[in-house]
């Protein structure tokens, strides 16, 4: 059985960048998130769309909340010293299965520091240690060696390489690296 916290925690952690803060979305996070989905990158590398308006973005934001609610996804904002760095969050989740997927995206002056991976350490903790999921995965773009060397500084384990599994906007077929962390 998954347990489900009835208010989405905060978690926290001092690491060799600064505090490191997963936070609930709030509405001062728009701008951010619009403006951090302009980076060409982050539409390259995940499902995140471009052109990106403002719209969205607010969608975004306040559709998390709901979702967090109905069990449906349970997203967070990543803060490094209060600033805004990016999102992480689990989705695709099968409850009965005790199985659920990560994404994350981080604004690119934040890039390569150790927020990513420390991120989806304290999401792996929460997801395995506190809600009893137990397995975690991700899937990473073929060629997105950083989101892979994220995935694997963190303990995912890489499990498959998975031809055509992934469909771009302009219907280009991708092949995604899947990667899992369990626990027994």
């Amino acid at each position: 059985m998954i347990n489900w916290p009835i208010d989405q925690p905060t978690l926290t952690a001092e690491t060799s960048s600064g505090r490191l803060t997963l936070r609930p979305l709030l509405e001062s996070d728009i701008e951010p998130v619009f403006n951090a989905c302009q980076d060409l990158t982050i539409s390259a590398f995940t499902r995140v769309p471009y052109p990106y308006d403002l719209e969205m973005a607010t969608d975004f934001v306040r559709e998390s909340s709901v979702a967090y609610r109905n069990h449906v996804s349970a997203t967070f904002a990543i803060e490094l010293n209060g600033e805004f760095a990016g999102t992480i969050g689990l989705h695709s989740l099968q409850l009965g299965d005790h199985l659920a997927e990560v994404g994350y995206w981080v604004v690119e002056h934040f890039r390569g520091r150790g927020i990513c991976t420390s991120a989806l350490k304290m999401i792996s903790e929460l997801s395995l240690d506190v809600m009893g999921f137990r397995r975690i995965e991700a899937l990473a773009n073929f060629d997105n060696l950083p989101s892979q060397k994220v995935l694997e500084r963190a303990g995912f384990n890489r499990d498959a390489l998975l031809k055509n599994r992934a469909t771009k906007s302009d219907g280009t077929q991708i092949d995604m690296a899947l990667y899992s962390i369990s626990r027994d």
